[in-house]
């Protein structure tokens, strides 16, 4: 079971922020109407990769690897395309009752337990970033002949 720990928690027991910081980021984080990860990595004080490594880390859940899953176009049919865009999930292996499943919030619980009903498996998640849920979505749902509306295509990151 995961323990659920508040994001600032997390970073702070991490030394990636301060107080004062946590305290600032919180109230900017409210005034803009953002979650406390998404103000962070906007403004520029953390990227989405420490804070992914951090709750990896505090939470003891795996980060997601690409090299440790390849896409399993069998596995599309468990969650309907919608549902993995709208709860930003990707289905990543299945052993068994067990469903691997890459998401950027794994102490989410109404998603994991949605997941659980949807598919009547037993739900293990993994944390990954946004940019590796959409590379996710978009490679397994098009592999198996699903094709994305072009809106919900984003361009490439530009570095």
């Amino acid at each position: 079971m995961i323990l659920k720990k508040r994001l600032g928690e997390i970073l702070l027991e991490s030394k990636l922020i301060t107080e004062e910081q946590l305290e600032e980021f919180l109230a900017e984080a409210k005034k803009f109407g953002l979650k406390l990860g998404k103000y962070i990595t906007r403004r520029g004080m953390l990227n989405e990769n420490q804070i992914i490594d951090a709750l990896s880390r505090q939470l003891k859940i795996n980060k997601y690897r690409p090299d440790n899953y390849r896409v399993d176009r069998n596995l599309s049919s468990l969650l309907p395309l919608e549902t993995a865009k709208k709860l930003q999930v990707v289905p990543l292996k299945q052993n068994g009752r067990l469903l691997t499943i890459a998401m950027t919030d794994p102490q989410d619980i109404n998603i994991l337990d949605t997941i659980e009903a949807k598919t009547n498996f037993e739900v293990d998640p993994i944390i990954c970033t946004e940019q590796e849920i959409f590379q996710l979505i978009n490679d397994l749902y098009q592999a198996s002949g699903l094709e994305l509306a072009p809106e919900n295509k984003k361009p490439p990151v530009e570095i």
